[in-house]
């Protein structure tokens, strides 16, 4: 069946027209709660008009935008990384002065800032063994979308935390006085960095507030590209092959055959999501290598489940759902480069 096109929008821009806000936000999260569902009430953008049937004049919006968490909106973390350790009490003061400034201005872009001092500050928690400092510390850096980094003073702890946004691939902002020389193996940084160089604190407030005016798209961007990374598959898979092998954590440590590794470490790469445990590719070797498995195997565990897709699509004029969005040249090549490496295992194996 079909439907004049002028008809179709005389008869959406009516119920538009008699539907009243709030009623259509009611209907909204009973038949698609997940839409709504947690959402402020200034996420919710509703255009209800179209333009008159036949016309292209202004009525309304081209486009019926149900109910849509507006980028703006979407909430976002950072973390401050700056020197604690060895500040004497002048030093001490001009960064907190400096993390409570930064802090309202991130929140004015609706973006909240955790602050190490909070929990793991030498002074006021030194109760904080050090291996929890270290995993606290980092879990944070790698769970945010932005790290602020106050290079006033020297600092190995921040140094620690900008590799691991490097690792997480979380941008960066360095903040220091127009005095400071920032090292080169700061700027250098191969990852997305922002220097914010200032005289006064003034000064500093609105560089960082257009800053974060620029920056926030992206930091969304990444946070919905990165949303994958919130499960637990490749640890899930550590875990897997190990008890399946009937090894305990120390005796695959003792397998992996590298001093100092501790069990809370694989504890954690086990149980924590793959953004979190983050392990590099020296680790997920070694590890593949104790598993009597590939790298490949621990981070795409499902291979053998997208090759049997792989080869549906292709063999079928049907998209499957994991070859969606991609089109017959792309799906041949992916293919073939899976062949291909098919028969180089079988060609080893001999």
């Amino acid at each position: 069946m079909s439907i004049d096109p002028e008809k179709a929008a005389a008869l959406l821009s009516e119920h538009f027209d008699e539907l009243g806000d709030g009623e259509f936000v009611e209907r909204a999260a009973r038949w698609s709660p997940e839409l709504v569902e947690d959402q402020p009430d200034e996420t919710i953008n509703v255009l209800r008009q179209l333009p008159a049937p036949g016309t292209s004049g202004p009525r309304g919006s081209a486009e019926v935008d149900l109910v849509r968490p507006l980028p703006q909106h979407v909430p976002l973390r950072a973390y401050l990384a700056s020197a604690l350790t060895g500040l004497d009490d002048t030093q001490r003061q001009l960064i907190f002065s400096l993390s409570d400034a930064i802090s309202l201005v991130c929140a004015n872009h609706g973006i909240e800032l955790y602050e190490p001092r909070t929990a793991t500050d030498p002074v006021h928690h030194p109760q904080v063994r050090h291996g929890e400092v270290f995993h606290i510390d980092r879990e944070q850096v790698l769970s945010r979308d932005l790290l602020v980094l106050l290079a006033h003073f020297p600092s190995t702890g921040a140094g620690q935390e900008l590799d691991f946004a490097l690792n997480g691939l979380v941008p960066t902002i360095v903040v220091a006085h127009s005095r400071t020389r920032v090292s080169r193996m700061i700027s250098g940084v191969p990852n997305l960095y922002l220097l914010l160089t200032y005289d006064e604190p003034e000064q500093l407030r609105s560089e960082l507030d257009t800053a974060l005016a620029r920056l926030r798209p992206l930091l969304v961007q990444r946070k919905l590209i990165l949303g994958a990374d919130d499960v637990n598959l490749v640890g899930g898979r550590i875990r897997e092959l190990r008890k399946r092998q009937g090894l305990s954590r120390p005796a695959l440590l003792a397998r992996l055959g590298v001093p100092g590794v501790g069990e809370d470490w694989l504890e954690k790469l086990e149980s924590s999501p793959d953004r979190i445990a983050n392990p590099t590719l020296t680790q997920l070797r070694a590890l593949a290598a104790a598993l009597n498995t590939t790298a490949a195997d621990l981070v795409e565990p499902d291979l053998g489940e997208r090759l049997v897709d792989y080869l549906e699509a292709w063999a079928s004029p049907r998209r499957t759902a994991r070859a969606g969005g991609m089109t017959r040249a792309d799906r041949n090549k992916v293919l073939r480069r899976v062949l291909l490496r098919v028969i180089d295992s079988l060609e080893d194996d001999d």
